[in-house]
């Protein structure tokens, strides 16, 4: 991540691009990225996340003679154009969300501003990189809603779709609440705490399971032993006397983890063995098919579980593997457009994000042209912010975001502390892991001047198709 990013554009881009180059049309526009809502998803809030890989993106944004060669060879692009490119930067303006900050549906997130053809350009790579990270720091936070203050790790980079991937949700469940992760290329980018035990194959390659247990405690003093490989019950029995024999020697095990089976019926069985050796400091760790709605299940149902690794549902974020979203140009030349289709409308206009609160929790969002006055006193709430901030500017990160490329463990831990504190903001109905009822669904409100363009905007198209309407009655 990082790096260059070479050629990851859909050719639409570039084809309109060439069009807006010869055309002249190079004046100012601007997109929004944004969450469209759907119905029955099992979402009731989203985590922002990906700005820094945008950024890093942007900021690399160029076009090697390897790559004009190839556009080249298309057949499609003038010289012209294609000398244009080969200086091409990006020297437009960027407005986003913090990372780790709690979004929802039909708000702007990310605002581009820039020369059209710039911020045309980069539409698949804004898409791309933002909205994976949403879908794995929003599964990551609903396991910790639920999570109760246990230990959560992720344990998913081996079953990612690519080690991209890996990297990206194992970032993005640390900054949304993890205790850390077992991908050690992750801990040591952002300094995050990482974790691991043993797997099967080491219980097995040993004639005696608690010799392989022995020797494993020995070397690492304070470990966690995973006790399923043959039998729990047999397996929990010989971790006890392991634990027994070497606590001696002040080597110290402090869970032992399952990884298969029935898992509420098998930690009530080891918590009982372990409570019958007086193991009542010995945690019980759950891994194996993990997600959030397990987690609220074990924890209802059983007790003495200090901790969860949780790795391809959340990884993959299961239930929700795509996220409906959309960047769209709100405005060109100063004038704000929109799309009409039927359910893909989205909002006219340059926007901010006013967040109110009520009695110390999220109260609603009020999506507002960035011009606009926004009168919050009828909700004495004493407390609202933008949540839109500058983090690009003339095509240059801004001051305040250099922390992304110059200390990525300290920006990282200011994310994942941003998260925290909206989390205690958040409504306890928004913490449910069913989909919202039309009561249940967080409001975002439309400000009276973008509702005014919004209506003057159908009035005109609908006038447009009654004139059709009628001119073709007359000819015929």
């Amino acid at each position: 991540m990082g790096n260059r990013i070479n050629l990851f554009i859909d050719l639409y881009e570039l084809t309109m691009m060439q069009s807006y180059f010869f055309e002249g049309e190079n004046r100012n526009a601007v997109f929004d990225f944004h969450i469209r809502f759907r119905e029955n998803v099992p979402r009731r809030f989203y985590v922002f996340c990906g700005l820094e890989y945008l950024i890093e993106a942007i900021e690399n944004i160029s076009f090697s003679d390897e790559d004009i060669e190839y556009l080249k060879s298309l057949g499609l692009f003038k010289k012209e154009f294609l000398d244009y490119l080969r200086g091409f930067k990006f020297t437009g303006d960027i407005y986003s969300v913090d990372e780790g900050r709690i979004i929802f549906p039909n708000e702007p997130v990310v605002e581009v501003s820039a020369p059209l053809p710039e911020a045309q350009l980069v539409e698949t790579l804004v898409i791309n990189l933002i909205q994976f990270p949403i879908l794995s720091a929003t599964k990551a936070a609903r396991c910790f809603c639920v999570s109760d203050g246990k230990i959560l790790v992720d344990f998913g980079a081996r079953r990612a779709h690519s080690t991209q991937s890996a990297e990206i949700a194992a970032r993005s469940s640390y900054i949304t609440g993890f205790s850390g992760t077992s991908l050690l290329s992750v801990g040591e980018k952002y300094s995050i705490p990482v974790f691991g035990t043993m797997a099967h194959s080491f219980v097995m390659i040993h004639d005696d399971e608690k010799e392989a247990f022995r020797r494993f405690a020995k070397l690492y003093k304070k470990t966690v032993l995973l006790i399923d490989t043959y039998d729990i019950e047999v397996g929990t029995k010989n971790a006890i006397e392991v634990i027994k024999e070497l606590g001696k020697e002040g080597v110290k095990i402090t869970a032992l983890r399952i990884d298969s089976g029935d898992l509420i019926d098998e930690v009530k069985k080891m918590r009982k063995i372990l409570d019958e050796n007086n193991m009542h400091d010995v945690s019980i760790f759950i891994s194996g098919g993990i997600n959030e709605y397990k987690i609220q299940e074990i924890l209802k149902n059983t007790e003495g579980v200090g901790g969860f690794g949780v790795g391809t549902e959340l990884t993959v974020s299961a239930d929700q593997p795509y996220l409906d979203c959309a960047y769209k140009l709100v405005e060109y030349d100063g004038k704000p457009k929109m799309k009409l289709s039927e359910g893909k409308h989205n909002l006219p206009g340059r926007k901010k994000v006013i967040r109110i609160y009520k009695n110390g929790k999220m109260f609603k969002d009020i999506v507002a042209l960035q011009d606009e006055d926004v009168d919050i006193t009828e909700y004495d709430s004493g407390s609202s912010e933008n949540l839109l901030k500058k983090v690009f500017s003339n095509g240059k990160i801004s001051e305040e975001y250099k922390i992304i490329k110059d200390n990525k463990p300290k920006y990282i831990q200011s994310c994942r502390e941003m998260f925290l504190r909206d989390f205690e903001k958040l409504p306890e109905k928004l913490k449910d892991l069913s989909p919202p009822t039309k009561d249940e669904v967080y409001n975002v409100e439309i400000s009276p001047k973008i509702r005014k363009i919004i209506q003057d905007f159908e009035k005109k198209f609908h006038d447009q198709k009654q004139n059709s309407n009628i001119q073709k009655k007359s000819v015929q």
